[in-house]
């Protein structure tokens, strides 16, 4: 192989790497989020949130529960319960406001500086995304 075809092979990588690595910060500060509808949350008598959604599974186990759960359709749901912050900011998720608008309210509520409520929304947004309980437009 020449010195060329290791290059067009490792730009092939690159461009992939770039294609995988998704939005810039910029856009994923203008990023609405909303909740999803698969979501169903209510309030604690404490304030928390206890959010509760399906959980995924992948086809071969629902074949297999099929097969020893004659007629019945189960549908595992999983629940996760938010602590205030978490709550707070759930509660911001109205379809309108954007990500830095939301980091911009947590830093006023909770005294973090902007870079820290960034940090903290964020991955906060990271996990519940990964969870498919909010969706970003």
């Amino acid at each position: 192989m020449t010195f060329a075809g290791n290059m067009k092979l490792f730009r092939k990588k690159k461009a992939i790497k770039e294609a995988v690595r998704g939005l810039t910060r910029t856009e994923a500060l203008a990023g609405v989020p909303r909740i999803s509808p698969s979501a169903t949350w209510v309030t604690l008598e404490n304030g928390d949130i206890l959010i509760e959604y399906p959980l995924n599974i992948k086809p071969f186990f629902i074949q297999l529960a099929n097969r020893f759960q004659k007629g019945v359709e189960p549908r595992p749901t999983k629940k996760l319960q938010l602590d205030g912050m978490g709550s707070t900011v759930w509660q911001m998720f109205d379809g309108k406001k954007d990500v830095k608008a939301i980091i911009r309210e947590v830093s006023g509520q909770s005294g973090l500086s902007l870079q820290e409520a960034e940090i903290s929304v964020t991955t906060f947004l990271r996990q519940l995304g990964r969870r498919g309980l909010i969706l970003m437009s």
